[in-house]
């Protein structure tokens, strides 16, 4: 019996190696269609958040794919309800440090540390006391959360303590964690969500119904002194609409981590991050590179997560983290 590891790292690999032990062989190939066929074409299980469709197809005795993060919107959708015998699972090991990094990006756009960081380091004491941008207070205002997952409910635990008031938007307006929120509701109330929030996080996955949820129409509800963050996708936002309402000051700021186009290679080189648009030039954004997951020990948790869950599979065990494909999460 076979798992496929598309990615060339001996961590990752011996790592799930060892977890599976004599029931199951680890193989090992590049990310592309043709080189995953090659290697594991008679895999029963693929550890990847990126299967294209041709492999899907091409690789008859696949029935699982683990993907080592929360989202699955690189895996081909079609191709797996096509297939109607393979189970799609992620994982949350990540929601802790995503929920911290999140609450930072808060704190970072409110509190105007990047810009102050900056200019101090030039000499430049202007943006202290009695500067032209004071700091935003968290403490007695609205943040509205939209999805409430195992993300979203890590930061709703996180903020609760700032003094904040929480409320969230989800598709159904339930949630099994309604009871850390103060105020909840569903998408058709959403826009009388945003108007009084004064904080807004998006933690939802990238679906077909979510993608360019935050479009021009979606800004414009906004309070003109509302700080927007992206956590998630960056195709859940519209990118045009948000520049625009940035460098018109029509929102207070954002904090993104998360963005619509991305190196060819990990760790490589695009500068800027936008193509488009001059997002690095505006003092009102806070810009990460998708590093809201990474901390010190999170990737041994991901890999192991990512064993421990295929040889629950491969032995006959109900998996955990079952997504309905149907919905994208």
């Amino acid at each position: 019996m076979k798992v496929l590891v598309p990615y060339e790292d001996a961590e990752i690999v011996n790592t799930i190696q060892s977890i599976l032990g004599d029931e199951a062989e680890v193989v090992v190939s590049s990310r592309g269609p043709q080189a995953m066929i090659k290697a594991g074409g008679d895999a029963v299980a693929v550890a990847s958040g990126r299967v294209p469709g041709e492999y899907i197809h091409a690789a008859s005795n696949l029935r699982m794919i683990q993907a080592f993060g929360a989202g699955i919107d690189k895996i081909d959708h079609e191709a797996v309800r096509e297939r109607e015998d393979i189970v799609v699972c992620n994982s949350h090991a990540n929601a802790a440090e995503v929920s911290e990094y999140t609450i930072m990006l808060l704190l970072a756009a409110a509190k105007n540390i990047i810009v102050s960081d900056r200019e101090l380091r030039k000499g430049d004491w202007s943006r202290g006391w009695g500067g032209s941008r004071p700091n935003i207070e968290i403490r007695g205002k609205t943040c509205l959360l939209i999805g409430l997952g195992n993300v979203a409910s890590a930061i709703a635990e996180r903020l609760k303590p700032f003094g904040v008031q929480l409320h969230a938007v989800t598709r159904t307006g339930s949630s099994a964690k309604t009871d850390l929120v103060d105020k909840i509701s569903s998408i058709k109330n959403l826009e009388s969500a945003v108007r009084v929030a004064d904080f807004i996080i998006l933690a939802l996955p990238l679906t077909k119904d979510s993608k360019r949820l935050v479009d021009e129409r979606f800004l414009s509800w906004m309070k003109p002194s509302s700080i927007l963050v992206n956590i998630s996708r960056g195709p859940i936002v519209d990118e045009a609409s948000l520049y625009a309402a940035l460098a018109e000051g029509r929102i207070g700021g954002a904090a993104l981590d998360v963005w619509w186009e991305y190196p060819r290679k990990r760790k490589g080189v695009i500068n800027p991050p936008s193509n488009d648009f001059a997002f690095h030039e505006l003092d009102n954004v806070v810009l990460s590179p998708h590093r809201a997951a990474y901390s010190e020990g999170i990737m041994n948790e991901q890999i192991r997560f990512v064993g421990e869950n295929i040889l629950r599979f491969i032995r006959g065990e109900k998996p955990w983290n079952v997504v309905d494909m149907n919905l994208g999460y």
